[in-house]
């Protein structure tokens, strides 16, 4: 017979990884706090733009983040009611985790092209 009861301990193993998720959302939506501040700051248009963009991509990341920490609270809250749940929740990780891989892929062509060009002039 297949169970498909949560033991405590994996409970608990969920129940840190949306902690962790959360706590990876709020330090997101600090980070494009301080870059939308600190792009108010700047006097060339360009370093404008690039500092927005950032912002803008970084509070994305921090909503999907912090949807699947909501999403892992949910599951964990309903349990065995909706197993199905677990899934979506996976999902919604799934979503976040392949959105910062292709920031961080976007900024590390974006530094090596701008280092690229730096040696050529």
């Amino acid at each position: 017979m297949e169970s498909n009861e949560i033991s405590r301990e994996q409970h608990r193993e969920l129940d840190s990884l949306r902690a962790v998720l959360r706590n990876i959302s709020f330090l997101l939506f600090l980070l494009s706090g301080i870059l939308t501040f600190g792009a108010f700051l700047k006097e060339a248009p360009g370093k404008i733009v690039i500092q927005a963009v950032s912002a803008v991509l970084f509070f994305v990341l921090g909503i999907l983040g912090y949807g699947a920490s909501l999403s892992f609270r949910k599951s964990l809250a309903l349990e065995e009611k909706d197993p199905e749940q677990i899934l979506f929740a996976l999902k919604d990780l799934r979503f976040f985790l392949s959105g910062l891989g292709w920031i961080l892929l976007g900024l590390f062509l974006l530094s090596f092209f701008g280092a690229f060009a730096l040696l050529l002039s």
